[in-house]
């Protein structure tokens, strides 16, 4: 095949699997503003409705190494097709849901789609681009238009949600999910791991329980309790799956993941870093989402516009880092990125809520960090590993992926809540009196403290208010304590960022790609 034809080739790979990408994206930023409105249909506390996201965020983590070993040896292109299929299918059963807990498992046959789909889109770019200078190029586009998925989620969530309804936000899949599925077609080669490695059931089953295991634990905790039994049983058994898993795969003859590529410090700091930056992102969207939606009473689609200072930047930055690491190498992007994670958290914890450009400039700041680092990371990592393992490496990638922005909304979710239920009460004294109130009203604050729990509770409708003026005081209590829970779940971002930018810093070649030539990972 001549030059221009592999160049061609490549073009259209990166168009039709960047597509599939931007579909999966956009469904999880829409999901995050319809959130309010499927509230209002289905009811269902803050634990019910957190499956509506999270469910969607287990089945990822848990299928993600799984989709990178069907795409490696039963081809990329056919687990990419597959990928769209079952989320166009998963969609239109969200949009049909009859209650949440249809809706709850629609959603959580969506992450499965999803998960063949990243993996399978990231493993054919890569395969599609052997030099490491275009592969970088096209990974920084790649990233950039997952970025697109995010940066119009939340805006056309808002307008579809308001004009038509939250079932429109899912029914309006499968109509994308056409587009990219006829490219995949007519346009892209397949390609997969030369060497039949086997499937590795048993390492399969074990990770699966393992990550799944995390994921839960992580989503749950803050309803469960941290310290309590089931989460502390849940945890320690998850870790001893891992470890189990990492034995097992060092043993196996064909192993699902091979876990020496962690024994190259680059690579695994460059998973880290992936890691740290979703964790911020999702948990800055989560909360920030929340916060004017319900501390501000902006519209879904006013929302989806302030969300737009996210957003934006790394739709610009994405292929600039990409660039940037073709030339320069991995390291300066990425620790550009940090600093700008680390620059974020601050501003987010710092702000006292009140202002508004405030806010917008610690949106501003996250989505730099986004668009500079996570594509810089994703092609030192990516480009670590030999082509022949691209959907191993893609999967190791995306599990990060899928546990940053699940910790991200888990952890500082959990965070939040606590604050509110820690500060809320003494804050409601001199407005209400009796204990048994007070303690009623913060138990519905916080078992509500997803989307609209502020408003929807402290309502006018709200039997617990004498007079207005009261309902007033209520209103700004609770509101004063979401403020202090967002900035105690920033400061946790803060120290996540700031550990993964040491890190980098330490362990980062200086002046050249980082990890590409090590001979300790390119095997």
């Amino acid at each position: 095949m001549s030059e221009s034809m592999v160049a061609r080739r490549g073009r259209w790979t990166l168009l039709a699997t960047g597509l599939g990408l931007f579909m999966i994206f956009l469904d999880a930023a829409i999901v995050n503003v319809a959130i309010p409105d499927i509230q209002r249909e289905f009811g269902g506390g803050e634990s019910a409705l957190q499956w509506v996201v999270a469910g969607y965020s287990l089945t990822f983590a848990m299928f993600i190494m799984s989709a990178g070993k069907v795409g490696d040896q039963r081809g990329r292109r056919l687990a990419y097709i597959s990928g769209i299929i079952v989320f166009c299918l998963a969609s239109l059963a969200c949009g049909l849901a009859p209650n949440l807990p249809a809706l709850s498992v629609a959603r959580a046959v969506q992450g499965v789609g999803a998960a063949l789909v990243n993996v399978a889109s990231l493993a054919l770019v890569s395969a599609a681009y052997p030099d490491p200078n275009e592969k970088a190029r096209a990974i920084g586009i790649w990233t950039a238009i997952a970025a697109v998925g995010l940066t119009l989620g939340p805006v056309l969530g808002g307008v579809l949600t308001e004009a038509l309804g939250w079932r429109s936000i899912f029914l309006i899949n499968p109509l994308i999910g056409l587009v990219p599925l006829v490219l995949t077609i007519l346009f892209v080669a397949e390609s997969r791991d030369p060497t039949d490695r086997g499937f590795d059931v048993p390492g399969q089953a074990i990770f699966l329980l393992g990550i799944g295991g995390l994921t839960f634990a992580l989503i749950q905790g803050g309803h469960l309790g941290w310290t309590s039994p089931a989460t502390v049983a849940i945890l320690v058994a998850s870790f001893a799956l891992l470890g189990a898993f990492a034995w097992f795969e060092l043993r196996t003859p064909q192993p699902m993941m091979d876990v020496r590529v962690f024994g190259n410090h680059v690579y695994s700091v460059a998973l880290y870093a992936v890691f740290a930056v979703l964790f911020c992102v999702y948990g800055t969207l989560f909360l920030i989402t929340q916060y004017f939606q319900n501390v501000r009473a902006y519209s879904p689609e006013r929302t989806g516009i302030m969300i737009l200072a996210m957003s934006v930047p790394t739709v610009i930055l994405a292929p600039l880092s990409g660039r940037l690491v073709a030339t320069k190498g991995g390291r300066r992007p990425t620790l550009w990125g940090m600093s700008f994670a680390v620059v974020a958290m601050g501003i987010l914890a710092a702000s006292n809520g009140s202002h508004l450009p405030v806010t917008l400039a610690g949106l501003l700041a996250i989505g730099i960090a986004g668009g500079l680092s996570v594509a810089a990371a994703t092609s030192v990592a990516m480009g670590s590993i030999p082509p022949e393992r691209a959907g191993m490496a893609s999967g190791i990638l995306s599990t990060q992926r899928g546990l940053g922005s699940t910790a991200g909304f888990a952890i500082m979710g959990s965070v939040l809540v606590g604050v509110v239920s820690t500060v809320l009460p003494g804050r409601l004294e001199p407005s209400v009196s009796e204990r048994g109130e007070r303690a009623r009203i913060v138990d519905q604050v916080v078992d509500g403290a997803n989307p609209q729990a502020v408003t929807s509770i402290i309502g006018p409708s709200d039997p617990i208010r004498a007079n207005v003026t009261e309902q007033r005081d209520v209103l700004q209590e609770a509101d004063d304590a979401f403020i202090a829970g967002i900035r105690a779940a920033m400061l946790v971002g803060l120290v996540v960022s700031l550990s993964a930018l040491v890190l980098v810093w330490v362990t980062f070649p200086r002046g050249g790609a980082a990890a590409r030539d090590d001979p300790a990972v390119a095997r």
